[in-house]
């Protein structure tokens, strides 16, 4: 019973000493975004493990925005090693209203890209040109001192 209970404890502890190793994890988050069709950019940004962050482009009455946050997987996800957890979401603003376009969780190994496609029912495979959302993430970590190139 007693070696039952330290094997708990010790999971437990090593649970949250991974937990712990990654608060304040950064990550720099690569996006190229098109919306119906066309290229709407290819922005950047870094996002802290844990911490949601947002970039958003437009006027009063059109743009779009992306959410991110970034998560690394539980150990009993079983998640390849060095990949992390995309929570995204893409709004449309038309006429001054935001608009989901998409909204949902990709999982991405570090240093490799992601994608997320939506399309209309009955279209052809998704590409860039004929998907209402494609949206390619890559994420890399960032250690101590780096800084991102402009």
């Amino acid at each position: 019973m007693r070696t039952g209970r330290y094997a708990l404890l010790l999971c437990l502890l090593w649970l949250g000493a991974a937990q712990a190793s990654d608060e304040g994890a950064r990550f720099l988050v690569e996006f190229e975004l098109w919306l119906h069709g066309e290229v709407q950019g290819e922005p950047s940004m870094i996002v802290e493990a844990g911490q949601p962050a947002m970039v958003e482009v437009g006027g009063s009455d059109s743009g779009w925005r992306i959410e991110v946050e970034v998560e690394r997987p539980a150990a009993y996800e079983s998640a390849p090693d060095h990949a992390v957890w995309l929570h995204l979401a893409v709004h449309e603003q038309i006429d001054g209203e935001w608009e989901v376009l998409a909204d949902t969780m990709l999982g991405v190994p570090e240093g490799q890209s992601g994608l997320l496609m939506v399309a209309e029912e009955g279209a052809a495979e998704p590409i860039p040109e004929t998907s209402t959302v494609f949206l390619r993430a890559t994420t890399s970590r960032l250690q101590s001192g780096d800084m991102p190139s402009d």
